[in-house]
């Protein structure tokens, strides 16, 4: 079937498939796919770190945990998403397929624990996609998985592997904050 995935004679199942794999359709951009759907992703994260606490009384499960869980289960889901879209377009990872990257994404932010706002969101994106790009170890051996299990697994490390380092630079940043706090003023500023 190639690249191609107009075929009329798919079924509305095979659609739904294609058009979760594709990030709603964003992994068919010309212009490199995994990153376009990556600001997909940021539209994900923002939402899984915008979790509510559980309103469910007797829910013994903390904020920081459920986004964990959302994030995990969403992965989840995608492993069996990608894997059908893969054999339905005919090929082992096209660059379509961009729901790994999606649902990767709020592992980069910490599923909400690292600030969502605009320098850090950029900061992650591009950390993100260097990650993906380049797959450092063990990236590149998780993406040697089969079917939609290393299509997702190798996303989720870059993801880890994206937020420590967010993590290590908000931390740098606070710790910077304060120091700066604690000095005197110069006539430099």
């Amino acid at each position: 079937m190639g690249n191609g995935d107009s075929d009329t004679r798919r079924t509305a199942s095979e659609h739904l498939v294609l058009l979760l794999a594709t990030g709603l359709g964003s992994g068919r951009s010309r212009w490199a796919p995994g990153t376009v759907g990556s600001v997909v992703g940021l539209a994900w994260a923002w939402a899984v770190a915008s979790i509510p606490q559980p309103f469910l009384s007797g829910l013994q499960i903390g904020l920081p945990s459920l986004r964990l869980l959302v994030t995990l289960v969403a992965a989840a889901a995608a492993i069996p998403i990608c894997t059908r879209a893969c054999r339905l377009l005919g090929h082992k990872d096209p660059g379509q397929v961009v729901l790994d990257e999606i649902v990767a994404v709020p592992l980069v932010f910490g599923c909400g624990l690292l600030p969502m706002e605009l320098p850090w969101l950029v900061a992650g994106f591009v950390v993100f996609r260097v990650f993906d790009i380049l797959k450092p170890p063990p990236i590149r051996q998780f993406e040697r998985l089969p079917e939609g299990t290393g299509i997702v697994a190798d996303d989720m490390v870059a993801g880890l592997y994206a937020g420590l380092v967010l993590w290590a630079g908000h931390e740098t940043y606070q710790r910077l904050v304060v120091v700066e706090d604690l000095l005197p003023p110069t006539p430099f500023g």
